[in-house]
């Protein structure tokens, strides 16, 4: 027995060779459809983030809720750092989780005709009241709570999580940006903006990837 498992040693030894090899290559960086995994950067370097603790914005979710941090700013993929979603944060929620308004402001824009796991896009965008576009994406089929038009309060129900849009699995995707709400992705310039949170814990580079945060009342 000993004689057989010595003749494939060569052929046990290459398999574990390529087990390391393909552990080592898998750093964690997960592609715009949300999820955990490990940290793999600590907000944007060189970036000058607004004050957490003063900050404006509230977490876009219930206060008393808790949620992991899947993409988050210049974590790799599409928020990766000079592409337009660096500043963008992906949540990781289950299909029907309740969003709500991070500022007061108006409702401009509403698409929720897509269904989860399908191309369209579900979105809820609302102008805050520096004139700045915060988008609520990959909402769930019929999940908007909100109309164009109408204004919110901070806290205020948005909507519902979902995974449509290219979510692989359930998160939102949630980024404040400065550009047209009706086709961002084909505006020029496309920038999105680096935005913190003062109802949880300390944030002074933003909410970081591979971290849970729970929304404390304001």
């Amino acid at each position: 027995m000993q004689k057989q498992l010595f003749k494939y040693y060569p052929q046990i030894l290459m398999l574990i060779g390529i087990v390391i090899y393909s552990c080592s290559q898998d750093d964690g960086v997960n592609n715009n459809s949300g999820g955990g995994g490990p940290v793999v950067a600590n907000g944007c370097e060189g970036v000058g983030y607004p004050n957490w603790a003063s900050s404006p914005h509230k977490l876009p979710y219930p206060v008393g809720q808790s949620y992991s941090i899947g993409l988050s700013h210049c974590s790799g993929a599409e928020h990766s750092e000079g592409e337009p979603d660096q500043f963008a944060i992906d949540i990781d929620m289950d299909i029907g989780t309740l969003v709500t308004a991070s500022r007061k402001g108006t409702i401009m824009y509403v698409e929720e005709s897509g269904r989860d796991f399908e191309p369209l896009n579900n979105v809820v965008v609302l102008r805050d009241e520096d004139g700045y576009f915060l988008q609520y994406q990959n909402l769930t089929l019929n999940g908007a709570l909100v109309e164009e038009g109408q204004f919110v309060n901070e806290g205020d129900p948005i909507g519902y999580s979902g995974a449509s849009g290219n979510a692989r699995y359930p998160h939102l995707h949630f980024v404040a940006t400065n550009w047209d709400w009706v086709n961002p992705y084909g505006t020029n310039p496309y920038q999105s903006l680096p935005i913190t949170f003062s109802n949880t814990s300390e944030n002074p580079k933003s909410l970081i990837q591979g971290k849970t945060y729970e929304a404390l009342p304001y």
